[in-house]
């Protein structure tokens, strides 16, 4: 009995080990589960260690947008960005779902960009656009930088190609 535990263990241990590993062979799955570990229900804590690891450590994240018809920019490093995913704002409850990506790959480093949706828990509800740097390395894709920026027109004012898949 304690053999059959143990060789049960071990493959659900190998299982859950591949299916992570898929995840970094795949620009559109990293891209993705970056915004899986984004979307939390009220009262979830978005886990940044899983969120760390599909970043480079010297990761840098810009949000681009409009401050009295200024264009703005804030940028973070890895360890920034991940505090600010702490913040009070997200354990409220956030959802952010991919809209369609276009995905640009040569020799080793790629470049996504792809519209989403989001909603916050007080029912803020708009679109975007995000872009990625990656890079393979190691046997797998890195996430190298991230940039992102609001609609200022529900979506309307992203480009249709930004919503294919």
């Amino acid at each position: 009995m304690k053999k059959l535990f143990l060789f049960l263990m071990l493959c659900f241990a190998l299982q859950a080990n591949t299916q992570s590993k898929g995840v970094y062979q795949s620009i559109k799955k990293i891209t993705n589960k970056t915004q899986q570990l984004v979307s939390v229900k009220k009262g979830q804590k978005i886990d940044t260690a899983a969120f760390r690891k599909l970043f480079l450590p010297t990761a840098h994240f810009t949000v681009v947008g409009k401050e009295n018809e200024k264009q703005i920019h804030e940028t973070m490093n890895l360890n920034d960005f991940l505090e600010s995913l702490t913040d009070e704002y997200y354990s409220q409850g956030y959802f952010e779902v991919n809209q369609g990506q276009i995905i640009e790959e040569y020799n080793g480093i790629a470049q996504v960009i792809e519209s989403f949706y989001g909603e916050d828990s007080d029912g803020v509800k708009g679109y975007g656009v995000n872009s990625y740097q990656l890079i393979y390395s190691n046997n797998r894709w890195w996430i190298a930088n991230m940039i992102w920026t609001m609609s200022n027109d529900d979506g309307k004012d992203i480009p249709k190609k930004y919503f294919k898949n």
